[in-house]
């Protein structure tokens, strides 16, 4: 049974993102695929009970045709001493290649190879060329995503303390294209469609604005102030089943307490997250991650 494990020098580098779009494209390549997390730090909850629940995972490690095993960030050496057949990847953010070469040494022939994660384009060719410079054997640079680091319902739920209405599949939908409306008179369809906005961040005193952001096609409804909300816009929420999360907090709290939540939370999955990481590791060479040196 060949395993994988997901190692990083540094929390939050990815590790679980990695796994779930490896994952997705070994299903899809007609291999069965078991997820493990390994540890008690920070985030190993949040991952266990993720991977638990992967749409297509194997339930048995033993059966699978491989294993995607997620180990803390840090000292690589308990795992690869449990774990003696299984070969690494390591998944980091751009850093200094220098000191992730060093890293990657450390781990000695069992590295399979590194995914450098959370690259902005702009150096995407450069990260690679240092990397490789540096004797790191690169599977894949991946982009920084907004998609990616966005915060799903559920999390925005947790981050204002706010009331939530209609959430699907659990809250998994990601936060993708928040938009604040506008302070005025104008009902502001318009500006909510000319924008694009997917989750609108709206006064609860502004029944005029929800409705607008209704009607362009908002998928999302954040509501802050304390103030009620009237009927009609309550029974097109209802209507439409669109999510309306209602917090106390206002406008600018609100809007921090969003920010706060990007790039900082566990991998919390969603079919839209998972496919996304799923094609932007289309180009990584899977077969030699798992043909040799594993059990």
């Amino acid at each position: 049974m060949p395993a994988l494990i997901l190692l990083s020098p540094h929390p939050l580098a990815g590790k679980t993102t990695v796994a779930a779009g490896l994952a997705r494209r070994m299903a899809s390549e007609g291999k069965t695929v078991a997820l493990t997390r390994l540890g008690d730090d920070k985030n190993s909850e949040a991952d266990a009970t993720f991977f638990a629940n992967f749409t297509g995972a194997s339930r048995d490690p033993a059966k699978a045709e491989v294993t995607l095993i997620e180990a803390p960030a840090g000292d690589a050496t308990p795992v690869l001493e449990a774990n003696p057949a299984a070969r690494a990847i390591v998944a980091a953010a751009p850093t200094s290649a220098p000191s992730l070469a060093g890293y990657c040494r450390s781990l000695g022939d069992r590295l399979a190879g590194v995914i450098i994660n959370k690259t902005p384009s702009k150096r995407l060719s450069v990260v690679r060329s240092e990397a490789e410079t540096a004797g790191i054997n690169v599977i894949a640079v991946l982009p920084e995503d907004r998609l990616l680091a966005a915060p799903v319902l559920r999390d925005v739920v947790q981050a204002l303390s706010a009331q939530a209405e209609h959430l699907d599949n659990g809250g998994l939908r990601p936060l993708e294209r928040p938009v604040i409306a506008a302070i005025s008179a104008d009902p502001g369809q318009g500006y909510f469609a000319r924008y694009d906005a997917s989750d609108v961040i709206v006064r609860s005193d502004k029944p005029d604005l929800q409705l607008a952001a209704l009607n362009a096609g908002a998928s999302c409804l954040i509501v802050t102030g304390a103030l009620p909300l009237l009927s009609y816009v309550l029974e097109r929420a209802e209507e439409d089943q669109i999510p309306l999360l209602r917090t106390s907090l206002d406008t600018m709290s609100a809007v921090q307490g969003i920010e706060d939540t990007f790039g900082s939370l566990p991998f919390a999955g969603g079919d839209t997250k998972i496919d996304r990481i799923s094609a932007l590791l289309a180009d990584a060479d899977l077969a030699s991650l798992t043909s040799t040196g594993l059990a």
